[in-house]
C-alpha cells in the first residue's frame, strides 16, 4: 500500500470526496440563507441528491468498465462546472434543485473509479486496499469539511463555499490528467 500510485489513488480519493464535503456539509444553511428555503424544501433538497448519488454511482460504474480516466475526467469535469453554476443558481429554488441533482450524480459517479483505480494499484492488497480507500473517502470528507468551515470563517459568503468545492474538484481533475499523462508517458517508454 505505500507505493506511489497507490498513494496517488488513495490522495484522489480524498480530494474527490473532498470536493463533493465541502459544499454538502453546509447544504442547509446555504439553502436557508440564499434560495431562503423552507426546512421542507432543504429535506427534499436531501433526498434529491441521495437520488442523484444512486444514479452517479450506476452511471460511473458502467462508465469506468470502459475507461476509468474519462470516467474520472467527465465527472470532475461537470463537477467543477455544476460546483461553479451553483454559486449563482443557489438563490433560485428550481435552478437549485436541478444543480443539487447534476451535483450528486457527478459526485458519486467518481465513487466506482475511484475504487477501481485503488484496487488496480494495489493488486497484491486489493481487500486492504479497498478498506483504506474507504478511510481516504472519510478523510475526504473531514477536509472538505474544515475547507468550507474555513470560508465560512473567512466570511467570504455561502457562494465562496461552492467555488472552494470546484476548485478541490478542479485540483482532482489536474491529478487525474497528471496521472494519465505519467502513465501514458511510461508506456511509450517500455514500449
Amino acid at each position: 500500500l505505500g507505493r506511489a500510485p497507490v498513494l496517488a489513488a488513495l490522495a484522489l480519493t480524498v480530494v474527490g470526496s473532498g470536493a463533493m464535503f465541502t459544499v454538502f456539509t453546509y447544504i442547509a444553511p446555504i439553502l436557508s440563507n440564499e434560495t431562503h428555503a423552507s426546512p421542507a424544501f432543504i429535506t427534499a433538497m436531501l433526498v434529491l441528491f441521495g437520488v442523484g448519488l444512486t444514479l452517479g454511482n450506476m452511471w460511473g460504474g458502467k462508465a469506468a468498465d470502459r475507461s476509468i480516466d474519462r470516467t474520472l475526467i467527465i465527472s470532475l469535469s461537470v463537477l467543477i462546472l455544476v460546483l461553479l453554476a451553483f454559486t449563482v443558481l443557489m438563490r433560485w429554488p428550481l435552478p437549485a434543485a436541478v444543480a443539487i441533482l447534476i451535483w450528486g450524480i457527478a459526485s458519486f459517479a467518481l465513487v466506482p473509479p475511484l475504487q477501481m483505480r485503488v484496487m488496480e494499484a494495489a493488486k497484491d492488497a486489493p481487500n486492504l486496499a479497498s478498506a483504506v480507500n474507504i478511510g481516504a473517502f472519510n478523510f475526504g470528507n473531514a477536509i472538505g469539511a474544515a475547507l468550507g468551515g474555513a470560508v465560512i470563517n473567512a466570511g467570504l459568503g455561502f457562494p465562496a463555499i461552492s467555488l472552494a468545492g470546484a476548485a478541490m474538484a478542479g485540483l482532482g481533475l489536474l491529478m487525474v490528467l497528471g496521472f494519465a499523462w505519467r502513465s501514458r508517458a511510461s508506456e511509450a517508454v517500455v514500449v
